[in-house]
């Protein structure tokens, strides 16, 4: 996947820029600085009303009521409040997201985000700092993504860490090594082609955070085994075909 250009969708740095900075301009503006400003007038504006009848003798008592008056204004604005919160959803709703610059704009980020979506998971250092219960997710969104479906009503409940999931009418095991240690027992990978076995599976396939030896190497030739190892999974990543935006 090519990295999205802002030539590419007829963009500029400062066009984007410009455009994050003047939606934040009228959030803050619809939200708070009116908000607030008409709260002091509020209660200023009461404050001048019923001067007469609250008529300080000194300076300190002024501010003391203008202070006060003012922040009972600021407090009475939930009504006006609420209503500026709808007038920016309906700027954004009825404005900002009709236009063709808005439009463009978001294209541009989604196809950024799903380029580096991509790109942090081709990095050996991603894969390596995982724990055991993230680097499952990962490895299986990965699949997914790849057009295999997770069958949760297949698995096992003695193995709740083993994965079944299918593609093209065939059904494959999903094992995750995510021990310290690589896979050097030949025995474990016996195992599982029994677990294999009796899930109906075609294929196993084995994930190690930590690799595994050459023993287990030879050993799984002429077996319906998949050995991957971080590398062999940023392999598969590069594979995978591109999704649309968001489809992650």
């Amino acid at each position: 996947m090519k990295v999205p250009t802002y030539n590419k969708f007829g963009l500029t740095k400062s066009q984007v820029s410009r455009s994050e900075l003047r939606d934040k301009k009228i959030s803050d503006i619809l939200t708070h600085h009116l908000t607030i400003g008409i709260g002091l007038g509020l209660g200023i504006a009461v404050y001048i009303i019923y001067y007469n009848e609250v008529r300080p003798s000194t300076f300190i008592q002024i501010v003391m009521q203008i202070f006060l008056f003012g922040s009972m204004g600021v407090l009475c604005v939930g009504i006006p409040a609420v209503l500026f919160k709808l007038a920016e959803m309906f700027y954004f709703k009825q404005f900002k997201e009709k236009s063709d610059e808005h439009r463009t704009i978001t294209k541009y980020n989604e196809e950024r985000d799903e380029f580096d979506f991509w790109k942090i998971r081709k990095d050996y250092s991603f894969w390596k700092i995982l724990d055991g219960l993230s680097f499952e997710k990962e490895v299986m969104n990965i699949y997914m993504q790849a057009g295999f479906e997770d069958k949760i009503e297949l698995c096992s409940e003695e193995y709740p860490d083993d994965r079944v999931l299918s593609k093209d009418d065939q059904l494959n095991y999903f094992y995750f090594h995510t021990k310290a240690i690589e896979i050097n027992e030949t025995s474990l990978v016996d195992e599982l082609l029994l677990r294999m076995k009796n899930s109906n599976c075609s294929e196993l396939y084995i994930f190690s955070q930590s690799g595994y030896s050459k023993k287990i190497s030879d050993f799984v030739k002429e077996k319906p085994i998949n050995l991957l190892d971080i590398n062999g999974i940023i392999k598969v990543v590069r594979t995978v075909k591109e999704k649309e935006p968001n489809s992650k």
